[in-house]
């Protein structure tokens, strides 16, 4: 076990480690003080005998999509407005590596990995300099995939079933049958809120701050009293808690874990050359992995992480905008010369599904019951889902819904389109394109400020009149939706004003998409 505190430790280092709060440095001297505060680290660790390795950073998104699909047989629904930054973990000597997921996120270096095992007494330490200003940032860590068998006998199953899309959320690894698809929720994320009330400021962009991700609270504690003893203040130092109720260990039979930053919608917009594409090509972050492999080590387990444990959310209840909803969807079919025959507009419009509820039951522990793969489910935000539109025939779609951003349930609001075969997000329409849509079909609905119609086609240059501008192109390429592939309209409400989670989904309206024929009734 650890022989000498890390306390005792560090005090043969005269060294101070960045606090959180500092002055804005170069991009250079950002990274000569994570490099020496990585070096004074390390030392310290290794003056316990502990092992220490470090890692690296690197992207992965929907230009990385292709690689993945033809390894996993799925693109996981990304979120398109925000390319993951994954942390790229050394492997030790002893870590069972399995092939059949071996670069699912893109070719690594010789010996490090995107998906790791968990040595019982380990830790993985990132500190670093947050990204420029954006509207959300999270750290989350998942299962990935687990030795086991999916359980059939359930309402999810069966439901997902009759949809023919139980295979996306039930599956073998590809490469390996013997291991089932978990990408599963662990704990509640460490995000930009929790992050901005942790260290008492304002905003979390530019800060310094250390994630910790351990299975083990004595390896927890004693690098914290280390980071404090070098100068770091406690509160910017943030733990993601791995549960008992999962399998660690090296082995081939324990779990595979992965450890994804979520970085969306940056306010300099995220293009070639700003600030914030450079941040997630070359993140200011560093990583060690760090371990104790000494005899006689007690383990400290976290408690089980179950149905009950992610924090509670909240929302404010849409169900006043229900009837102002429906007179929209009536006002645009009306608008369009396709007038619905009935009060409802039976039959002419599909609403979007609730992933978080029953009988989907999106959410990490609910997931790990049943052996379903979650995709990377996060407590951050609801998610509406609608699968199956075609564009191959002059179809138009219209998305209508209630927006977040306006209802007070979201402080943004991502509505996207993915193809359903590669489970890719494609396509990401922010809320700030979808504000002010609903305004033109004024025929005495109330409310219009925070309700949204926005289009999909394939081309929406001969139907601008119609739609008002608010359309996206879908075109027939192989990263968004070629000639046969079926599309899934996704809407994603992040973190309610005043908390650090997204809205509680069942009080929000869900959204409808409306199919629509082309005037000309051709593509």
């Amino acid at each position: 076990m650890i022989r000498l505190s890390l306390v005792a430790a560090v005090m043969l280092l005269v060294v101070t480690l960045p606090a959180a709060a500092g002055p804005v440095l170069p991009e250079g001297e950002k990274n000569a003080t994570l490099d020496n505060t990585a070096a004074h680290i390390a030392e310290s660790l290794r003056t316990l005998d502990l092992e220490v390795r470090e890692g690296y950073f690197q992207m992965w998104g929907a230009d990385e999509c292709l690689p993945t699909y033809e390894l996993m047989g799925t693109c996981y629904f990304n979120n398109p407005a925000a390319p993951y930054v994954f942390p790229v973990v050394p492997y030790w000597p002893d870590e069972f590596v399995d092939p059949a997921t071996r670069g699912a996120f893109g070719e690594t270096k010789e010996g490090y990995g995107t998906t790791y095992r968990l040595d019982p007494h380990e830790a993985i330490l990132i500190f670093g300099y947050m990204p420029p200003p954006a509207h959300y940032f999270g750290l989350y860590t998942y299962t990935y995939t687990h030795k086991g068998t999916y359980d059939t006998d359930n309402e999810t199953y069966t439901f997902l079933s009759s949809l023919d899309a139980q295979d996306v959320f039930f599956h073998e690894v590809p490469l390996n049958p013997k291991r089932i698809g978990f990408m599963n929720s662990l704990s509640d994320s460490i995000n930009n809120v929790m992050i901005e009330r942790q260290l008492q400021v304002d905003e979390s962009w530019g800060q310094f701050v250390y994630f910790i991700i351990t299975p083990d609270g004595h390896m927890e504690r004693e690098l914290r009293k280390g980071l404090v003893k070098l100068g770091v203040d406690e509160s910017a130092v943030f733990t993601q808690r791995i549960p008992r109720n999962v399998r660690t260990g090296l082995n081939k039979n324990a779990d595979d874990f992965m450890s994804p930053f979520r970085y969306s919608m940056p306010l300099d917009g995220g293009g070639v050359g700003t600030d914030s594409y450079e941040w997630r090509h070359s993140p200011t972050l560093r990583l060690l992995r760090v371990r104790d492999t000494s005899p006689g080590y007690r383990k400290e387990t976290f408690p089980a992480w179950g149905p009950d444990s992610p924090e509670p959310r909240t929302a404010v209840s849409e169900e006043y905008l229900r009837d102002d909803l429906t007179k929209l969807v009536h006002a645009v079919a009306t608008a369009w010369e396709q007038p619905c025959e009935d009060a409802d507009c039976t039959g002419r419009y599909s609403p979007f599904g609730d992933l978080q509820s029953p009988p989907i039951n999106l959410l990490g522990p609910l997931c790990a019951q049943i052996g379903m793969d979650c995709a990377g489910d996060a407590q951050d935000a609801s998610y509406g889902f609608f699968p199956g539109p075609t564009f191959d025939d002059g179809e138009v779609w219209a998305v209508i819904g209630t927006l977040g951003t306006e209802t007070g349930n979201a402080t943004y609001v991502g509505l996207g389109l993915n193809n359903f075969r590669l489970r890719l997000g494609a396509k990401n329409v922010e809320y700030t394109r979808l504000e002010g849509s609903a305004a033109f079909y004024d025929d005495g609905i109330g409310n219009l400020d925070k309700l949204f119609v926005y289009y999909f086609a394939r081309s929406c240059e001969d139907i601008q009149l119609l739609t008002h501008g608010y359309c996206t192109a879908v075109e027939d390429s192989p990263l968004v939706l070629p000639p046969g592939d079926r599309a899934a309209f996704t809407e994603r409400d992040y973190i309610v004003p005043g908390t650090q989670r997204g809205p509680d989904s069942t009080k929000l309206l869900p959204s409808r998409a409306l199919k629509l024929a082309r005037p000309d009734a051709t593509p």
